[in-house]
């Protein structure tokens, strides 16, 4: 099933999603979102994973411990946080693409995205 959201993440960090080396996202906010999501980053939607729950909040000083699951440098996680509390997006089920599939991102600071259908799938259902 093609998931219809996307969650933008930096690399490595997204990446690290889609090959299974990072567990955990870490946000400013939960989500009520959950279920297969796209993984997409700056080259692209490379992969999907499930975004089986969310936990938190958090404090910094507890996700110092957790290190392998979210892959932060401790200084980062305090930057980030400014002070408040996160939350952990817990991800499972990670699947890579064996190459990015193009997608237009919108500028700005935006998190999810609607995934379209992968042209090369559009292409081949117009032909049946």
């Amino acid at each position: 099933m093609r998931p219809e959201l996307g969650l933008i993440v930096q690399e490595p960090y997204a990446t690290y999603i889609v090959l299974g080396k990072k567990t955990w996202e870490i946000r400013r906010y939960p989500t009520h979102i959950r279920g297969r999501i796209g993984i997409v980053s700056p080259r692209g939607w490379i992969g999907t994973a499930v975004l089986a729950e969310v936990r938190g909040p958090v404090s910094v000083e507890a996700l110092r411990h957790q290190r392998s699951r979210h892959r932060a440098d401790p200084e980062f996680l305090e930057a980030y946080a400014r002070g408040r509390p996160l939350y952990i997006w817990v991800l499972t089920d990670p699947q890579a693409f064996p190459e990015p599939i193009p997608i237009s991102r919108p500028r700005g600071p935006v998190v999810w995205i609607r995934l379209e259908e992968p042209p090369s799938r559009r292409a081949r259902q117009a032909r049946r």
